[in-house]
């Protein structure tokens, strides 16, 4: 496996992506290493940056992020693992929607919405933990994924939603593989 990439703006720039307004966004082809950390200072991820990217494994987004765009990590087939900072507050619509090789997600205290299809086809998905100040999951978000077990709070919304629709839950004290 290769090492994590540490970028600054100039290695983004090399690898095919633009800085405005501490916005990142994709400029045509990229390239993408296996496993990528991005710096501090970008406080959003543009629609679509990183869509399509099938080398992509691991990407760590730094705290100074505020805002991840609608499909931001959309059909990354490879990506396994991403850390999500502590100031996003909403995921968009399609996020990490097809990302199939993603196992487990935490999500911050901050995040309080989850947008359509975000998690959409993430066939190995076995997990996703979702705070108490989750207030708001549309109905599709964990569509055609078939392992997904939800980690909540008994009396949170994410405990009602996954009853709603069926989706399987634990909850504090127990222990859940891997985690």
């Amino acid at each position: 496996m290769e090492e994590t990439i540490r970028t600054d703006t100039l290695d983004l720039l090399r690898m095919g992506f633009s800085l405005r307004d501490g916005i990142l966004h994709r400029e045509g082809d990229l390239y993408m290493p296996e496993e990528l950390a991005l710096p501090e200072g970008i406080v959003g991820i543009d629609s679509a940056c990183f869509r399509g990217s099938m080398t992509l494994r691991s990407v760590s987004l730094p705290e100074s992020l505020t805002e991840l765009g609608a499909s931001a990590f959309e059909d990354c087939g490879a990506l396994e693992r991403v850390r999500i900072p502590s100031r996003i507050v909403r995921l968009r619509k399609k996020t990490f929607s097809g990302c199939a090789s993603l196992r487990s997600v935490v999500l911050p205290e901050s995040v309080t919405s989850i947008g359509e299809w975000a998690f959409r086809g993430c066939t190995a998905l076995e997990w996703a933990a979702l705070p108490d100040s989750v207030t708001e999951i549309c109905a599709e978000v964990f569509l055609a994924c078939p392992r997904v077990t939800l980690l909540c709070s008994a009396d949170s919304f994410a405990a009602a939603f996954a009853e709603k629709f069926g989706i399987r839950t634990c909850t504090a004290g127990t222990k859940m593989p891997g985690v």
